[in-house]
Order: structure tokens, then sequence, then C-alpha cells
């Protein structure tokens, strides 16, 4: 499997390239600010970029929808995007050659927010970061993302390897593994101290010398 993480600039986005090594059939996720960089190094590796998957419809993560898609015949693919675009679901999987892209629907941070997974490598927009994870407010949304984070991405081996939508954590990347031993949200076992973490983060951040 071809994978690449790739800054696109904004508020430190990335965008990821996912392809076959084969088929050379290939995905981008969360186009953004700079897609003639993605559509570039697909060249140069001569794939064929089947999907343009948005890990949410946030404008910092699908600003580079329209350049990709008129530079490709590729289909737009998201929790929530029009017709003709592909609407997934917790779930799904599409094919790229031999490698499967399998779909976790993870609510909170946005209502249509996913997480794709690729081998052992977890695209997970702004649902998690590396030591964070994504902002909400402190109702249902912070309820929606608790229970995506423990029900869906806990609950997944601890050598997949993590990749956000932004570089803002302590490092690019992370592993299950790692998040769960020490991201201080993934260590609230309860709502209500996960909640209260998120409403007195600025603080914590400052007794923690976190930045």
């Amino acid at each position: 499997m071809i994978f690449e993480q790739i800054k696109t600039g904004g508020d430190r986005n990335f965008a990821y390239l996912v392809a076959d090594e084969v088929s050379k059939e290939a995905a981008v996720i969360d186009p953004s600010f700079r897609p003639d960089r993605l559509l570039a190094r697909a060249a140069e590796l001569g794939l064929t970029i089947r999907y343009v998957i948005n890990t949410h419809g946030h404008g910092d993560h699908s600003n580079g929808n329209g350049r990709m898609l008129a530079g490709t015949q590729a289909t737009l693919v998201g929790h929530s995007v029009p017709s003709p675009g592909l609407a997934v679901n917790d779930g799904d999987e599409l094919p790229l050659g031999e490698v499967t892209l399998k779909i976790i629907h993870t609510p909170g941070h946005t209502p249509d927010s996913i997480c794709i997974l690729a081998g052992d490598k977890l695209m997970t927009g702004d649902t998690l970061f590396v030591g964070k994870v994504g902002g909400t407010g402190f109702g249902d949304d912070a309820r929606q993302e608790f229970r995506s984070l423990r029900e869906k991405l806990l609950t997944l081996p601890d050598h997949i390897e993590v990749y956000p939508g932004h570089n803002v954590g302590v490092s690019p990347s992370s592993t299950i593994g790692a998040e769960r031993a020490d991201n201080p949200f993934l260590l609230r076992d309860t709502f209500e101290s996960f909640l209260d973490l998120k409403m007195n983060w600025a603080e914590y951040k400052l007794e923690h010398k976190i930045q």
C-alpha cells in the first residue's frame, strides 16, 4: 500500500494519499488549500485518483474538492454529500485494488464526521488528534464524541496508527495504544469527567504544560 501524509497549509492541515501499489488506484482524503500538490504527487507516482473523501464537511478540509474533481474522474465521498457524490455509512467499504478503505462513522465534532481505516492506518479527521480530541460544544455533540471515541476508535487494536486532520498534537501521528495510554481525554472513563476536561481544557493545559 502507498500511504502519504501531506501538509496542505491552512491551520496545519493534513491531507492523505492512499493507493494500491499494483492497480495504482488511489484515494485522496481531505484535500485542502493545496490540491495541486496532491495532484502532482499522484501524477508522479502514476496513480489514478478514484475517490476524493472528506472526513467531514468543514471548509478547511473540503475546500480543495473542486480542483481535485476537476482534475480527475474521481467520485466525491463523505457521510453527507450531494448527488452525484457517494454517501457512505458506518461499516461501508471502498475498494482500491487490493486495498480496502473501511468507513467508521464518528459523530461529535460534526454529525457527519467519519474516520477511514486503510490496513493499519486510521485517518481520524477532527475526531481524534495526538493527545487531544476534536472540538465540540458542551451538549449532545460532546456526548456523541465521547461515545464515538470509546465505542468506535478505542475498540480498535493498539497497533493501529492514528493520522489526524491537523498537526496540532505533540506529534504528526500516533497509535491507538499510545492514545489509549496517554491521551487525557481518553483516560476519562465517564462522560461527566470527559466533559469536565473539555470545559476546563485551558486550565489543564497550563497546569500540565501542554501546547
